[in-house]
């Protein structure tokens, strides 16, 4: 077996059937197919079972995509570990990235990392985070760009900001005439009365921001306006600027829209306090991190936090 044999299996089993496993590896369904019987042959035992049109694996499926995603992994470390003795600038960088978070890294981060690497490809993937980690643990990714969690303790990590859960609003709505610094607030600090009747902008349900939001709105008795509702936080924070409606949101970087107004951020009054979570650079502790995926993370650790 050689390494396009592990892919083509990872992939049969990403995408349940030969006929969408082929396009997404460029071959034909002929072909694709003659290599699972090949692969099964070998094997001795079926690797995958066909339940109507879905190809669903084995036990013995489930322990050979295990162990090709193991060995995929170790063969991109050797690459990584084979360029940089060679002193070479050219390679692949696996990046998992939260939808939110798209928006800065490729206007403000890429430019500057193309300056001493241009010839680095990056595979942006773009999902929500507990995707994006499970990608992580199993060889799919090199790195990921996500919220810090007590359950990544099986993975290694580089701090890169600490966000305030903040709202968000237009300068239009005139919001900071009612705001006022306050420790241990980053922000100017604002209570429920003078935003609650703004039109609202809420993120779907299965986003983190969300849930605080839901606890925040619950806790004061606030029934929003909601104005729209959304998953991806980017977006959101692109109606803030286009004067549609405020929400509730990490204090996170983002690029101003040509045409867009000022957001301003303002911390929520609470008697506990401000709620604050970090972000951080994810790797598997046994990653080898290349020159390049090094002098990448710097640049997130270096510019990120500074753009607020």
């Amino acid at each position: 077996m050689n390494v396009k044999d592990f892919e083509y299996l990872i992939e049969l089993s990403k995408a349940g059937s030969i006929s969408r496993a082929s396009k997404a590896l460029f071959i034909s369904q002929p072909a694709l197919s003659k290599f699972l019987q090949k692969m099964e042959a070998e094997a001795g035992t079926p690797l995958f079972h066909h339940v109507g049109r879905q190809l669903v694996p084995t036990y013995a499926g489930e322990q050979c995509i295990q162990t090709a995603s193991e060995i995929l992994f170790l063969h991109s470390r050797l690459q990584h570990m084979l360029s940089d003795i060679a002193q070479q600038k050219n390679g692949l960088i696996r990046f998992g990235l939260p939808l939110s978070r798209s928006n800065y890294f490729i206007s403000r981060i890429l430019p500057e990392f193309y300056k001493q690497y241009p010839d680095i490809c990056i595979n942006v993937q773009e999902d929500a985070t507990r995707i994006l980690i499970r990608k992580l643990r199993t060889g799919e990714l090199d790195l990921v760009f996500g919220n810090l969690s007590d359950e990544y303790e099986d993975l290694s990590y580089e701090i890169v900001s600490e966000e305030e859960m903040v709202l968000a609003a237009p300068g239009s709505f005139g919001l900071q005439e009612h705001a006022i610094s306050q420790e241990p607030y980053a922000y100017p600090c604002i209570h429920p009365e003078h935003w609650k009747d703004f039109p609202f902008l809420m993120l779907n349900e299965d986003q983190m921001s969300r849930s605080y939001a839901d606890q925040y709105l619950k806790k004061y008795q606030i029934v929003p306006r909601t104005l729209l509702k959304i998953r991806n936080l980017g977006q959101v924070l692109l109606s803030v600027q286009q004067g549609l409606g405020i929400t509730i949101c990490p204090s996170m970087p983002f690029v101003k829209a040509a045409g867009g107004e000022k957001i301003y951020y303002f911390s929520l009054a609470c008697e506990k306090g401000p709620v604050v979570r970090k972000t951080a650079i994810l790797y598997r502790k046994d990653s080898y991190l290349s020159v390049a995926e090094k002098i990448l993370i710097w640049m997130i650790h270096t510019y990120y936090p500074a753009a607020l």
